[in-house]
């Protein structure tokens, strides 16, 4: 086998580098996120299981919903639009075109 000998072509990868402030940033931002939802969830740990079941199957449905909404805003401006568009499409079919002022007769 012969050996290949002079430059070798390699690829240019970014490395992962931890040191810009960005990452930074975020990181610390998920950390202050996540000791709030610790902080906030100790009350709950507190109530007795039936009422915790309850408090996030309600939780759960809040989060179910809004989930939806862009489904169901998609549907009612789908409706809204195809009603524009058939008023839109019966108004100019009625209308004659205006006459062009810079053509010569």
């Amino acid at each position: 086998m012969a050996e290949t000998q002079g430059e070798v072509r390699v690829r240019s990868v970014r490395t992962q580098r931890g040191d810009g402030i960005v990452e930074t940033v975020v990181g610390f931002g998920g950390g202050i996120l996540r000791a709030g939802l610790s902080v906030a969830a100790l009350p709950l740990g507190l109530l007795p299981s039936e009422s915790r079941m309850h408090l996030r199957n309600a939780a759960k449905e809040v989060l179910h919903a809004f989930a939806g909404l862009p489904g169901d805003f998609a549907k009612v401006a789908s409706t809204v639009i195809e009603e524009w568009a058939a008023k839109t499409d019966s108004d100019t079919t009625a209308k004659t075109a205006p006459k062009d002022e810079l053509a010569t007769s």
